[in-house]
């Protein structure tokens, strides 16, 4: 067996490292899994500064899937958390003035209505009423400065199509 110089190990690391930065969607990799598809990025569209296209992109009201984060997606459930700055652009509420309007917003099916939430708006909206506490404490903690984000779970699977949210303080 031919063994190689000993740069060639860090280069090749490195390149293995700059590979994966790009497919892992988080620097969080304790919700990766090898068969989770996270959200990606979408290819520029060529043609996205001439006329029509562009407007359609930028009037669309789709959500912007960067307004929030997707930890971890399969076909059983997705986790998805919003630090403070994801809440106030999914919503366009600032929590500086209070909690109450982006609480609002995210009990409207239209807040869910991105790629990764649209199918589950129903459930997510439910969630949001019936855990509305649990959501104003974890707001309130992001208004006030604390490094938190809020966490949105989401189960959909065949004996389950159910989510909840809480509070992600882990780094």
């Amino acid at each position: 067996m031919r063994h190689l110089p000993r740069r060639l190990t860090p280069i090749a690391l490195a390149s293995l490292l700059g590979l994966g930065a790009c497919a892992s969607p988080t620097p969080d990799a304790e919700f990766d899994d090898l068969g989770a598809s996270g959200t990606a990025s979408q290819p520029a569209d060529e043609t996205a500064g001439t006329g029509e296209q562009a407007d359609e992109t930028a009037t669309s009201a789709e959500p912007d899937p960067s307004a929030y984060t997707v930890r971890y997606s399969d076909d059983d459930k997705t986790v998805i958390t919003l630090d403070r700055a994801e809440v106030e652009r999914l919503t366009g509420t600032d929590l500086a003035a209070g909690t109450a309007d982006a609480q609002a917003a995210l009990a409207e099916a239209g807040t869910w209505s991105g790629r990764d939430t649209k199918e589950h708006a129903d459930v997510i909206v439910d969630a949001a009423g019936r855990e509305s506490d649990r959501i104003d404490r974890v707001l309130a903690q992001q208004a006030d400065g604390r490094d938190v984000e809020l966490r949105l779970y989401i189960a959909h699977h065949e004996h389950a199509h159910v989510a909840h949210f809480g509070e992600d303080d882990d780094d």
